[in-house]
């Protein structure tokens, strides 16, 4: 199988197995959370990056799309990073 047909059968396998989804939840919730402050760090507006920070790490989500973005984004990266470490490795495309 080449990393081409793989990449989306990593992505789709981990979001569909339970501790992959819980994984790739807590993966894209930290990148989320690290976008969205950095943002407002490098913009100079100090209070509203830990107001940020605060909001989206430690408290729980708002709804199921807050879930499912977090995983997709997780899940994405992962698959983005998994692909790129096999092709490192030499695998065919």
């Amino acid at each position: 199988m080449g990393i081409l047909i793989g990449t989306p059968k990593y992505i789709l396998g981990v979001l569909l197995s339970g501790v992959g989804f819980v994984s790739m939840y807590l993966f894209g919730g930290g990148l989320i959370t690290l976008f969205k402050t950095f943002d407002k760090l490098f913009s100079g507006q100090f209070i509203e990056a830990f107001l940020e920070y605060y909001i989206f790490s430690a408290l729980p989500p708002t709804s199921i799309g807050h879930i499912i973005t977090n995983a997709v984004v997780g899940a994405i990266v992962a698959g983005l990073f998994w692909f790129l470490a096999m092709a490192k490795r030499g695998v065919a495309f």
